[in-house]
């Protein structure tokens, strides 16, 4: 007999079909950057891709505000983000000279303007013709059918097109969701988390209701989890340019007296500028070409940018609720800032210093609806939805391993991430710290590894999700960066290849095998700071090194922690203890402790390769990496 949900989502598919209904191999809802390199990685493949947008542009964050891009060394960048940003930095080269300030201040093409990186997306999207973007696309629903074992298969999405109305079904045989929001595997009914685990459901440091400082965990919180989400905010856009600024005009709904008691603030001494870098201030300034700055949240901060507290309903929230949140964001910073350069109770000195900054008329140029001209596109979604799979990426996954300066080793790894476990809080501050914010930590481990599963949600057969990935609130703390997204973007787009290249499950992708890939397309696996992916010996040290060559490299007690060099806000030098040296000669002592870590049937060859020459490490491990 047939099943009667099978024959209800067959009629329900093909009365989709009937309005409008086309057919592609790859589906991609979310235009961010880890939904574009998703959709270029699986094109370059031989695949036809639909790449579906909500909103009028593509480029997700990235070109909706957020421009001084989230990482801390370089090394850590990879793949096809440093695609990404080398472009950006030759096309300030080309315009305006290699030795200009715009070359400079956009560092190394990682802080280009948002109009660049739209444009940059665009012209890799373009060159790509098996690649269509349907942009102002939302999605309706998802038509799922279910084996015997209760594993679900999308068989097709149906979004809703803003412009006209119409209705559009896809069908593919793998979809990616790379929204910030997980809004194509709830809608096909994957298991999800919003919010935060108790401390003792992954025995995380950070987890749960929390006062922290400086990485310690204070007195006060109780550890408890609940539904509360991490702030949001917009990243602004302006300058102090007189030429393009053009200044913030009292915004809709403004009431003075919600922004008095920052008066107050002022008179204490705790706060002593508006625009600034610093902890003393209230909007920061975090520099980006062309003389602009990206606008962001001072964490811990007296006075917020973000709205704490006021975004608990956007994850699950319908367009109509988020839409409103939204806008009560807009709002908010709208008003501070109208309040922070206009209002006589701010001492005047500070008034007229904050009268400089004014939003860039070149950016966001066809803002519409309900926000002011050249505002950002799109919201800061820090945090909503974690779709959860069989692998839970948690706090533990960046401790650093046993006997070893490195972070804790792991196999399966397909990105790599240097950065902290960041939360900018979740409510205001609260009676025990008052100056201080619920949920706020910063905690900085070494560059860390992330593994295949956390892109599989669970029972799913052909679905990917490199943004809203199975982790806990910590967790997903550390991950939370455009260029960790991205990097896993990368390897949604080549895994959902091997999957239609094999004809197997995306669960059943050999990760070894995506490994193989990722590497063959310059992306790391495995932090290695004095090779990159310039080195003839890229592939051969980060197969290796993912293996854990390099784990015991520096033994502890040789290993002198110093303060890392930092260049530009929050970007430093390399990690001290993670390079290799491998022009250096390898030692008999470090050639035999590899050895053992290979496949016991390799390793008399591996000796005998050992002792016919005089080798340099890197050399070695490539030619041990050609013969195996």
């Amino acid at each position: 007999m047939i099943n009667l949900r099978i024959i209800i989502v067959l009629l329900l598919t093909i009365g989709t079909w009937a309005k409008a209904q086309t057919k592609t191999d790859v589906v991609i809802y979310g235009a961010t950057p880890s939904g574009i390199f998703a959709a270029i990685n699986t094109a370059r493949q031989g695949h036809s891709v639909a790449l579906v947008e909500e909103y009028k542009h593509i480029g997700g964050l990235m070109s909706g505000g957020l421009s001084f891009t989230d990482f801390i060394s370089q090394e850590a960048l990879s793949g096809t983000f440093n695609e990404y940003r080398f472009r950006a930095l030759a096309y300030y080269e080309k315009r305006y000279g290699k030795n200009s300030r715009q070359v400079k201040e956009c560092y190394f093409g990682v802080n280009a303007e948002p109009h660049v990186t739209e444009l940059i997306f665009g012209q890799m999207l373009t060159e790509l013709p098996l690649i269509k973007v349907y942009t102002q696309h939302r999605i309706t629903r998802a038509f799922v059918i279910k084996n015997k074992r209760g594993e679900s298969k999308i068989q097709s999405a149906t979004f809703i097109n803003l412009f006209d109305k119409k209705p559009i079904a896809i069908s593919g045989k793998v979809f990616i969701d790379a929204t910030y929001e997980g809004d194509l595997a709830v809608a096909a009914g994957a298991e999800y988390r919003v919010g935060r685990e108790s401390r003792h459901e992954f025995c995380e440091r950070f987890a749960g209701h929390i006062f922290s400082k400086g990485g310690q965990i204070l007195t006060g919180g109780t550890g408890e989890g609940d539904k509360k989400v991490q702030a949001y905010n917009f990243r602004i856009i302006m300058t102090d340019s007189v030429e393009n600024s053009r200044k913030v005009e009292m915004p809709q709904n403004y009431n003075r007296e919600k922004y008095l008691p920052i008066s107050q603030v002022f008179k204490s001494g705790k706060v002593k500028q508006i625009f600034t870098q610093s902890a003393e201030g209230i909007l920061r300034v975090q520099p980006i070409a062309n003389r602009k700055a990206d606008i962001n949240d001072i964490k811990n901060a007296p006075v917020r940018m973000s709205s704490l507290g006021k975004n608990y309903e956007y994850p699950d929230g319908s367009t109509e609720v988020r839409s409103r949140i939204i806008q009560e964001h807009r709002e908010h910073i709208l008003g501070m800032i109208y309040f922070l350069q206009n209002d006589e109770s701010i001492p005047p000195d500070i008034r007229r210093e904050a009268q400089i900054w004014g939003l860039a008329k070149d950016e966001f140029t066809d803002t519409d609806g309900a926000a002011p001209r050249n505002f950002p596109y799109r919201l800061y979604i820090r945090e909503a939805r974690r779709i959860m799979g069989d692998v839970v990426f948690t706090e533990k996954d960046t401790y650093q391993a046993p006997n070893s300066i490195r972070s804790v080793l792991n196999p399966n790894t397909v990105a790599i991430c240097d950065y902290a476990l960041n939360c900018h809080g979740v409510s205001a501050p609260g009676p025990v710290y008052a100056d201080m914010t619920e949920g706020d930590f910063n905690f900085v481990p070494q560059p860390f590894q992330i593994p295949y599963g956390v892109m599989l949600p669970k029972k799913f057969e052909n679905l990917l999700v490199p943004v809203a990935v199975s982790s806990s609130h910590v967790g997903f703390c550390g991950i939370r960066l455009e260029p960790t997204w991205s990097a896993l973007g990368q390897a949604a787009g080549l895994a959902a290849h091997l999957s239609i290249k094999n004809g197997v499950k995306v669960t059943a992708v050999k990760v070894q095998e995506l490994q193989s890939l990722l590497l063959k397309n310059k992306a790391k696996i495995i932090y290695v700071s004095d090779v990159d992916a310039d080195s003839p010996y890229f592939e051969a040290v980060q197969y290796f090194g993912a293996k854990g060559f390099f784990h015991e490299l520096y033994p502890l007690e040789q290993v002198q922690i110093k303060p890392r060099t930092v260049h530009k806000l929050q970007y430093m030098d390399a990690i001290d203890y993670h390079n290799l040296e491998s022009e250096k000669v390898l030692e008999e002592i470090l050639a035999l402790h590899w050895i053992r870590k290979l496949p016991d049937g390799q390793q008399a060859d591996a000796k005998k390769l050992y002792q016919s020459k005089l080798w340099k490490r890197g050399e070695f491990l490539n030619n041990l990496y050609l013969k195996k």
